[in-house]
């Protein structure tokens, strides 16, 4: 799937492919966010919207998304036995 970035005011913008909008359980008003990746790509994710218990640093929960991403195979694994 292609799209065409086009100016959008002071800015630059796209639209997203609706198969890419229901793969991401997005819809009007969600917030994505882009993470840009040493080879180049771009990972697009949907942004969760969370409450956190009070107390609780928001800087933890991308901590453990970070860690429940990169182990999300082993963690698959060990959750199998």
């Amino acid at each position: 799937m292609e799209r065409k970035i086009v100016k959008m005011g002071n800015s630059f913008g796209s639209t997203y492919p609706a198969e890419i909008l229901n793969h991401l359980h997005a819809k009007q008003g969600d917030h994505i966010s882009f993470e840009p990746q040493p080879d180049g790509t771009v990972i697009i994710k949907k942004q969760s919207k969370v409450q956190l218990p009070k107390g609780i640093d928001p800087g933890l929960l991308e901590i453990v998304t970070d860690v429940m991403d990169q182990y999300n195979e082993a963690i698959k694994e060990l959750a199998k036995k």
